[in-house]
């Protein structure tokens, strides 16, 4: 298997993406303006203690205060985890300054979820000073590899209290690289903790890096034969990093003089990345639906004919369907809870032969991910870590009208609402008028409607003007209410009672 990874780097906009044999496999967009936080280290300051919830909010310089709770405090969490003997009290209060590292971006309504536990990932293993634990990757399944990194780690980790990872790319790395990536991010923790002494209030005391480099650093594998970049001094950068890296550097390639996401047909996968109907090239067909909670997918047969029996056609789209699943989910980046309803099968060697085949793909992605075996209703659980934001809510904006709901108010319930509101208004005797103004769209489907005539009795003695203005929300309206003979009115105002 041949990849390539593509880097389009624009001024306003950066983007990533992983190629594998020409089908794009991973897609990670950056907007300029946008200042990511996961994966920084602070020096952060405990601005409020909760007791209740066992967990403290901490300043660390942003918007919102980051939390952090009781369990993401231990020093030693992973020997304490296996004991039994995990802590559930905070033992900070309010002023302590923290060690502290964001894991979890901020959204509209939450700030950033903290960890005391650092975690420092390179090019071939990931450094955990304070967690004692000596791990190899799932995705390096030979029992000898696994146990000569282990081995490797156990002997040369920094102190019995700190832990070492080994990532996919160390089964293909020399044991000096490995050695030397290891030495380096002791010196680095080590001027982390003078960094955090010598500072005074809350302060940034290391970065993880932009997209490009955080990207590249984790997607590049030894099938990784090239590297095609649009900016000649990320570039440049690029093949000075990858010199430094790798013992055999891939290929960086300049192509400033066209569109890369266009050249490679990335742009239009991304642009279907961003609906919720997904199309199998069978003819069968998933919708893909986001709730703050989980994700849910929805298997559909479709246009798809299939074989002579109903077991063959539906095991065979769900086979597939389990495929590109797993691809979506890795592209669109999702993460937390996946719920995935599959057609319904009779044959069970059918449903653990889908679970199996869904299981296999997600071993592909280099976020961690779990698969439960199918149930008794067809539907299959799987989690995926969250790990940076959604694609969805990088490339889209929330509607001004409907507010992220995906739908709009029925001409016929916006009446309903109207009606009501004129109730409150005619309530007061002394108001003989209302002029009511809507989105123009709104007010074609409004004035020609049956509900006004239906109303003038509820009404007699009184205006109503309906008012048309492009300016005004499809789901909402203006009312107000006038009093006289005399009403200062827009050319466009049409008499409904």
């Amino acid at each position: 298997m041949k990849s390539k990874i593509l880097v389009d780097y624009e001024s306003y906009m950066c983007s990533v993406a992983l190629l594998e044999d020409g089908v794009l496999r991973e897609f990670y967009a950056e907007d300029k303006n946008t200042n990511r936080i996961t994966g920084n280290i602070y020096r952060g300051k405990v601005v409020n203690v909760l007791p209740g919830l066992q967990s403290a909010f901490v300043d660390i310089g942003g918007r919102k205060n980051g939390f952090l709770s009781a369990a993401d405090m231990l020093e030693v969490r992973t020997a304490l985890a296996r004991s039994g003997q995990l802590p559930t009290h905070l033992t900070v209060k309010d002023g302590d300054y923290l060690l502290v590292q964001a894991v979890k971006e901020p959204t509209d309504t939450k700030g950033p979820r903290l960890s005391a536990n650092i975690s420092i990932p390179g090019r071939y293993v990931v450094y955990m000073p304070t967690v004692d634990f000596i791990g190899v990757s799932n995705k390096i399944t030979d029992e000898d590899e696994r146990e000569k990194l282990f081995g490797l780690l156990s002997k040369h980790r920094p102190s019995p209290q700190s832990g070492l990872i080994a990532r996919t790319a160390a089964r293909d790395a020399k044991k000096s690289d490995i050695i030397d990536e290891i030495e380096y991010f002791t010196d680095m923790y080590e001027s982390i903790l003078d960094r955090f002494a010598e500072s005074d209030g809350v302060t940034l005391l290391q970065s993880d890096g932009d997209l490009v480099f955080r990207t590249v650093r984790d997607m590049l594998s030894s099938t990784v034969d090239e590297i095609v970049c649009n900016n000649p001094m990320i570039a440049a950068r690029l093949e000075k990093y990858l010199n430094e890296n790798l013992a055999k550097p891939a290929r960086v390639t300049l192509v400033d003089d066209f569109d890369v996401l266009r050249k490679f047909g990335v742009l239009d996968e991304v642009e279907k990345l961003l609906n919720s109907k997904v199309e199998l090239q069978s003819g069968g067909s998933l919708v893909i639906d986001r709730t703050e909670a989980l994700t849910v997918v929805d298997v559909n047969t479709g246009k798809y004919a299939g074989g002579t029996g109903r077991e063959r056609t539906v095991f065979a789209i769900n086979c597939e369907a389990a495929r590109e699943i797993a691809r979506q989910i890795r592209l669109r980046n999702i993460g937390g809870m996946v719920v995935i309803d599959f057609i319904d099968m009779q044959d069970p060697l059918h449903n653990e032969e889908v679970v199996d085949i869904l299981r296999k793909e997600t071993m592909r992605d280099r976020t961690r991910t779990r698969v439960l075996p199918m149930t008794e209703l067809g539907l299959v659980q799987m989690t995926r870590k969250k790990t940076g934001s959604e694609i969805r809510s990088i490339m889209l904006q929330q509607c001004v009208h409907c507010h992220g709901v995906g739908y709009m108010y029925s001409p016929n319930f916006l009446a309903r609402k109207i009606k009501s509101r004129l109730f409150e208004i005619f309530d007061d005797p002394m108001c003989s008028a209302a002029v009511i103004t809507v989105n123009t769209a709104m007010f074609e489907k409004l004035y020609k409607g049956e509900w006004f005539e239906s109303q003038n009795d509820r009404f007699t003695g009184k205006r109503i003007y309906l008012v048309p203005n492009p300016d005004v929300s499809v789901n909402s309206f203006r009312i107000g209410a006038q009093n006289g003979a005399i009403l200062s009115l827009p050319d466009s105002a049409f008499l409904l009672t």
